[in-house]
């Protein structure tokens, strides 16, 4: 495992690995949203267009040809897949972790503060976790996928780098905002093999399907995630967190699924698209507060490079449409950050400007929180929150105490502070 506070503890290890297991076999049960990639998977194996179709809860399939295939094998046996997949989560989670290590330097920290880091890093991530596990969702492999990639990138490993985040792209489009980073920073060759290999795997079924079914596919496929086919019905759902679902919610009047007003104004839904781009574009520019540099200029210092990726890995479920709460797991590198950032300052001398972000952040933390559940806060409370959309304003005044707590601002706190706990 090389976490520390399991060190020598094979009892704590093999309860991880029970509950793992145990999870696994009662959600593969039930079910989730992997029956619809399995589904997809067997449409695709009987030579239909898996696209034109829609499965559990009238959900379409929103992911890859590619994707599909590989499902294939599997689409005869549900139960098998989805456990053999759950299993597979809950090994990426925990490397997860270990990779988030691997970028802060624990050593800094004492033994209390590592398990408190470590609690918080985990509770905190908990509910989304949880979330992702009961649905068998991508989400914790997509996270997976970006963390290592991000691990090679920084060690230099370009190709395999490439062709890992390329693979990630090409099964679901998130990662992509990442490309933004990797130009400002100047890794070309990087884009180059990621953009190869997500072509490649773009036509690598033609091989077993045939050309003209492919490109078929691909057509439906692209119609089905195109952001424009997006329209501002998708505020309703209680389950959307994204700005396309924010700024409709309150510049114009929506359908929501509870009865209370949001819209501020009720502007057009020409200006609402307007609005929601120019949005994007204004949070994808805040990533200049990150990365404090001219063009083409690669971060030398592991922990910068850290906190500089960690924004745009956290703005991803914000800027993309139909994301749901299960894609908020996104935040947790930056999350796990911010922890270190305030255990390593905590004891230091404090400004009036730390203390009200920390009191913001406290707060903020509500809602990422396992406590945030309709079976603690209750039923109405809980889609009172979700019907104004306040994961989503929580995620975005992280930015600003992120953009704070920069590594500079912590190594400056750490020389004041006068005492460990």
């Amino acid at each position: 495992m090389n976490i520390r506070f399991f060190e020598n503890k094979k009892y704590g290890v093999f309860v991880l690995f029970l509950i793992a297991v145990v999870a696994s076999v009662l959600t593969s049960f039930d079910g989730g949203d992997f029956d619809v990639f399995l589904f997809a998977a067997k449409r695709l194996r009987e030579g239909q267009n898996m696209y034109a179709y829609h499965y559990i809860d009238g959900l379409p399939y929103y992911y890859s040809v590619f994707f599909a295939m590989l499902l294939t094998p599997f689409s005869e046996n549900f139960f098998l897949a989805e456990l053999l997949w759950s299993l597979l989560s809950f090994f990426l989670l925990f490397r997860t972790y270990k990779l988030i290590e691997t970028f802060l330097d624990i050593s800094v920290f004492s033994e209390k503060q590592y398990k408190l880091w470590l609690f918080l890093s985990v509770f905190f991530s908990l509910q989304f976790v949880l979330y992702n596990i009961s649905l068998i969702q991508v989400t914790i492999f997509l996270l997976w996928a970006i963390l290592e990639s991000l691990n090679l990138l920084f060690k230099e490993k370009y190709i395999l780098c490439g062709l890992l985040l390329g693979l990630a792209i090409n099964i679901k489009v998130m990662p992509i905002l990442l490309f933004s980073y990797l130009i400002y920073r100047g890794y070309f060759m990087v884009v180059f093999i990621c953009i190869s290999t997500i072509v490649i795997l773009l036509f690598l079924p033609a091989i077993f399907i045939g050309n003209d079914f492919n490109q078929t596919l691909l057509s439906s496929w692209w119609q089905t995630i195109d952001p424009s086919n997006s329209t501002n019905g998708t505020v309703s759902d209680l389950g959307i967190h994204s700005i396309e679902a924010l700024i409709p919610a309150y510049l114009t009047e929506t359908v929501g699924q509870l009865s209370y007003k949001r819209n501020i104004f009720n502007l057009s839904s020409g200006n609402i698209a307007i609005i929601i781009n120019l949005s994007r574009i204004l949070i994808l520019s805040l990533s200049l507060f990150f990365l404090r540099s001219l063009p083409f200029k690669k971060q030398q210092t592991r922990l910068n490079f850290y906190w500089e990726t960690s924004f745009f890995i956290m703005i991803i479920p914000l800027l993309l449409p139909r994301q749901h709460k299960y894609a908020f797991l996104l935040v947790t590198p930056m999350l796990c950050y911010l922890f270190y950032f305030f255990i390593l300052t905590f004891n230091g001398n404090k400004t009036r400007i730390y203390k009200f972000l920390l009191c913001i952040f406290s707060i903020c933390l509500f809602f990422y929180s396992p406590l945030y559940g309709s079976s603690i806060i209750g039923w109405f409370l809980f889609l009172f929150t979700q019907h104004y959309k306040f994961l989503t304003f929580a995620t975005l005044l992280i930015i600003p105490i992120a953009v704070y707590c920069n590594p500079e601002r912590l190594e400056l706190l750490k020389t004041q502070e006068p005492r460990k706990l």
